[in-house]
C-alpha cells in the first residue's frame, strides 16, 4: 500500500491545520503517501458555515481527486480502495479518566451498522496512547506495540482535552496513521499492495447533532454522517472512480433539507456487489448473435 486518503476533522491538524495536504510518512524501511483532507471543527458532511466556509471532509476529498494533478497522476489506472475507520470509542483521554464515553451517540450510531462496525480499527486512540505512555495494564495490539513514540504525558492535556498536544501532535498523528496501515495490512495482506487506503477519522463533532429528526435548520447531521460512512464502507473493494463519484454525490446531498437521510435505514445499507466486466467470448468463426446465429466479424 503506497497511498492513503484521510477524511478527518481536527485529529490530523497537527502539521498544517485546515485544508488538503500531501505528505509522505516512513514506517521503518517503507513509506506511503497520504492525502490529508482536514476539516477542523467539522466532519465528513458538516461544514463550519454554509456561506463563508461550506467545506467538509467529503467535499475536500472530492475536489482534490478531481483537480489535484499529483493525485491524478498517482491514481492513474483507477486502483482498488479499501476502507478503515478509526474506532469512535475512547478517542480522547477523558474517556479513560472519567470511565465513560465522551461521544456516546456517535459510538452507538456506528454500532447500528454491522458494515461500519466491521471496518473500524479493533483498537482505539486511547489504546495507542497507552503504548506511548507505557501503561503496564494496557491491552496489547500487535499493530500498536510497534509504535516507538514515548511520552509520559501522552497525547492530551487538561487545558485542551480534545486535540493532540502541540509537542507530540505531528509524530502522534503519524503514529496513528502507521497503526491504521498495519491494521489494513493484517486484514488484506498482499492484496493491499496496489490498493489505496481510505481512512475515515471524523464524526466526533456531530455527536450532539440530530439523528432521528430535523433540527431548526432542516438538518440531521449525525444521521447524514452515518449514512455517508455506511455508503463509503459499502464500496470497500471497489475502484477509486466509484468512491470519487460517491464523494461528489455526498457533497451535493449536504445542502438543502436532510429529510432524504432520515428515510434511509443505516442497518439496511449493504455492501455493494462488485461487478466485474467480462470480456466477450469470441469464436474462431465469428461471434454468436442473440439467438445463436453466427455474425460475421464485419457485421455491426
Amino acid at each position: 500500500m503506497r497511498d492513503m486518503i484521510v477524511l478527518s476533522d481536527s485529529m490530523f491538524s497537527g502539521r498544517k491545520g485546515w485544508g488538503v495536504h500531501l505528505q509522505r510518512i516512513w514506517d521503518k524501511r517503507e513509506s506511503f503517501h497520504t492525502c490529508l483532507c482536514v476539516a477542523s471543527g467539522c466532519s465528513l458532511m458538516k461544514w463550519w458555515d454554509a456561506k463563508e466556509s461550506p467545506d467538509s471532509a467529503v467535499s475536500m476529498a472530492a475536489r482534490a481527486l478531481g483537480e489535484n494533478s499529483t493525485l491524478r497522476r498517482r491514481f492513474r489506472g483507477d486502483p482498488v480502495v479499501r476502507v478503515v475507520l478509526i474506532n469512535a470509542a475512547r478517542s480522547i483521554a477523558l474517556c479513560r479518566e472519567n470511565r465513560s464515553e465522551e461521544f456516546p451517540r456517535l459510538v452507538a450510531a456506528r454500532r447500528r451498522s454491522a458494515l461500519i462496525d466491521k471496518l473500524q480499527t479493533p483498537w482505539t486512540v486511547c489504546d495507542l496512547e497507552d503504548v506511548v505512555q507505557q501503561r503496564p495494564n494496557r491491552q496489547h495490539f500487535a499493530e500498536l506495540e510497534e509504535c516507538k513514540l514515548r511520552d509520559k504525558l501522552g497525547f492530551y492535556n487538561h487545558s485542551d482535552p480534545m486535540h493532540l498536544r502541540a509537542s507530540v501532535a505531528r509524530q502522534g498523528q503519524d503514529e496513528i496513521l502507521k497503526a491504521v496501515r498495519r491494521t489494513a495490512l493484517r486484514r488484506h495482506g498482499d492484496s493491499l499492495k496496489d490498493a489505496v487506503l481510505l481512512v475515515i477519522a471524523a464524526g466526533w463533532n456531530v455527536d450532539e447533532e440530530s439523528f432521528n429528526s430535523l433540527d431548526h435548520t432542516g438538518k440531521a447531521w449525525l444521521r447524514a454522517e452515518m449514512v455517508a460512512e455506511a455508503e463509503l464502507c459499502a464500496l470497500d473493494g471497489h475502484p477509486l472512480s466509484a468512491f470519487q463519484k460517491k464523494l461528489e454525490e455526498l457533497t451535493k446531498r449536504r445542502y438543502g433539507n436532510h429529510r432524504s437521510f432520515l428515510k434511509q435505514s443505516i442497518k439496511k445499507i449493504r455492501r455493494v456487489p462488485l461487478v466485474r466486466k467480462r470480456a466477450s467470448l469470441k469464436r474462431r468463426w465469428g461471434e454468436r448473435g442473440p439467438r445463436g446465429e453466427k455474425k460475421s466479424r464485419s457485421s455491426r
